[in-house]
């Protein structure tokens, strides 16, 4: 099952809202387009409340956004410039962001449960993809 990090960061929930007004197709389709404005909203979400990093650097692929639920893959890294270990402590996961709370499948034996808990089957190929890095 995955666990749920709640932190509410300022004004979030505001510029999400705009962001979530936007609707994609499924994960064959065209890629989603999103403001700079909307894709800092969901970097901010990710980095607050997605990783344990301290201080991190997270880029983010959305793969759909549905009403107030937004799927997407997220790679974070330190934001350190003289980390010489940055690939050791990168952290690369699948997102649910579900108005202002983001949730992510447990690491470990509970990964695929986690992942069929809370994406929709059309959307798992893209994640598995990614987790096994065949993905781009």
């Amino acid at each position: 099952m995955g666990h749920k990090i709640k932190r509410f960061g300022f004004g979030i929930g505001a510029t999400l809202v705009a962001a979530f007004a936007i609707t994609s197709c499924g994960s064959g389709d065209e890629p989603i387009t999103l403001s700079d404005d909307e894709r800092a909203t969901i970097i901010d979400v990710v980095q607050e409340q997605g990783t344990v990093i301290d201080s991190p650097t997270c880029q983010v692929e959305v793969f759909r956004i549905e009403d107030s639920t937004t799927y997407g893959w997220a790679t974070c890294a330190p934001d350190s410039q003289d980390s010489a270990d940055t690939a050791a402590q990168a952290d690369a996961f699948p997102f649910r962001i579900d108005g202002q709370e983001l949730r992510r499948p447990d690491d470990g034996s509970k990964y695929e449960e986690g992942v069929q808990e809370l994406f929709p089957e059309d959307l798992r190929s893209a994640i598995t993809q990614h987790s096994t890095g065949a993905g781009g």
